[in-house]
């Protein structure tokens, strides 16, 4: 997922003759879904519209052309097939899309003004300099970066630089089992904690616009309840068993100097760094009182925070372009459309039809219901490796019924 995401921001230019081989099948896959008879529950539009969506999913796995391109040109051929163009644009009006917005410019002024790295060094200098020291540090890293930058990529592009400085300093050398042991755990790490927290990765916008689209109630503490046990649990086990895999060829007992060196060389906390680090935690802390002790929507507070982050001069004019990166939001916010348009014209009750069956001898045992669940999501996974689009096809139609049973909605997602 993160090779592909990061392939959005930076898009591969495939062979011309691949690309043109991929582009035709994704038009005859949209004609060919179109000029077969319309299934029973499903209108001629709500046919037209499943077949604009699989031949937009051949060209974002393909990556044939820049995805959020991919994403516009789906939305074009909706709103020319018949589907009116307030709901074919819907995505971009969803408060999910711009709380991703906001918080993607979170990252980008905590990466800009050196706070991320000045923390990553702080939580660094504090571990000793053991194997065990120096990995945990990085998931502690990785956990808090997790809760002001929601891209896996920013991170990664964070906190993998300075692996590889402390791979170097140790002298490590770079095709050892030790050098392979940091750096794939702090790649593991710059992703895996970020599923904690509901802006957290780029998979918590996801989950918020479905639950919006369906009206049921999404607070930041209800996500973080279901999510942070299982991924602290998740990161121990890859804390260790990449030790056990990856067992390094001799121990070390590293001196804590290379991060306090690196603290040192930072300077005094600036003026810009403690101002993105306010706004970072006033937010989390109006995001995770609401709707307690008030009701403003999370995108709301995000916008308030990236004013006074503009007006503070940390996000200049010229970094409204190029801070973050539009392939994505581009992207999103076709994915948000989806989320409205597919219940719109009933295709998730006629999805529905088809699993709910399927999945009702199930509703009994829920260990085994979600176990199956799963299952359908890995295998989904191999066509979107990214899960943006399968998580919703497969939730959506599923969730009343498995509601009905007394699974909660956030258990399922």
């Amino acid at each position: 997922m993160l090779v592909w995401v990061r392939s959005m921001s930076t898009p591969a230019a495939p062979a011309s003759s691949v690309k043109w081989i991929w582009l035709v099948f994704a038009v005859v896959v949209t004609a060919g879904i179109a000029l077969m008879p319309t299934p029973m529950g499903l209108t001629r539009l709500a046919h037209i519209t499943l077949a604009i969506i699989a031949g937009t999913v051949v060209l974002w796995a393909a990556e044939v052309l820049n995805q959020g391109v991919a994403s516009m040109l789906m939305i074009a051929a909706m709103i020319t097939a018949g589907v009116p163009p307030p709901l074919a644009l819907s995505g971009f009006s969803d408060g999910a899309w711009w709380t991703l917005l906001v918080v993607v410019y979170y990252g980008f002024a905590m990466k800009k003004t050196g706070l991320a790295e000045r923390v990553a060094y702080y939580i660094l200098s504090l571990f000793p300099g053991t194997f065990t020291g120096i990995l945990t540090a990085f998931f502690l890293i990785g956990f808090v970066l997790a809760l002001g930058i929601p891209s896996m990529t920013v991170r990664t592009a964070i906190m993998a630089p300075i692996a590889w400085s402390l791979v170097q300093s140790l002298g490590l050398p770079p095709r050892s089992r030790s050098a392979g042991l940091v750096m794939i755990t702090v790649i593991e790490m710059a992703v895996v904690p970020g599923l904690a927290f509901e802006l957290g990765s780029l998979n918590g916008p996801i989950v918020v616009s479905m639950f919006a689209a369906k009206k049921l109630p999404l607070t930041w503490g209800s996500y973080a309840q279901f999510m942070t046990l299982p991924t602290l649990v998740m990161c121990g086990l890859i804390l260790a068993l990449n030790q056990i895999l990856l067992k390094p060829e001799a121990p070390i007992k590293a001196s804590r100097a290379f991060a306090t060196d690196k603290l040192a060389s930072m300077g005094p906390f600036k003026q810009q760094e403690m101002l993105t680090a306010l706004v970072v935690l006033v937010s989390i802390g109006f995001w995770v009182t609401n709707p307690t002790l008030h009701k403003l929507p999370t995108f709301v507070v995000g916008m308030f925070g990236l004013g006074v982050l503009t007006l503070g001069g940390i996000i200049k004019d010229s970094d409204i372009g190029t801070g973050v990166s539009w392939t994505i939001l581009l992207f999103l916010g076709g994915i948000f459309s989806l989320t409205h348009v597919i219940p719109e014209y009933k295709i998730t009750d006629w999805i529905a039809s088809l699993l709910v069956p399927q999945m009702q001898p199930l509703i009994g045992s829920p260990i085994t219901l979600l176990t199956v669940a799963a299952l359908m999501m890995l295998g989904m996974r191999f066509i979107d490796p990214s899960a943006f689009i399968v998580l919703p096809l497969i939730w959506t139609p599923l969730v009343d019924a498995v509601s009905a049973a007394g699974i909660p909605p956030l258990a399922l997602a």
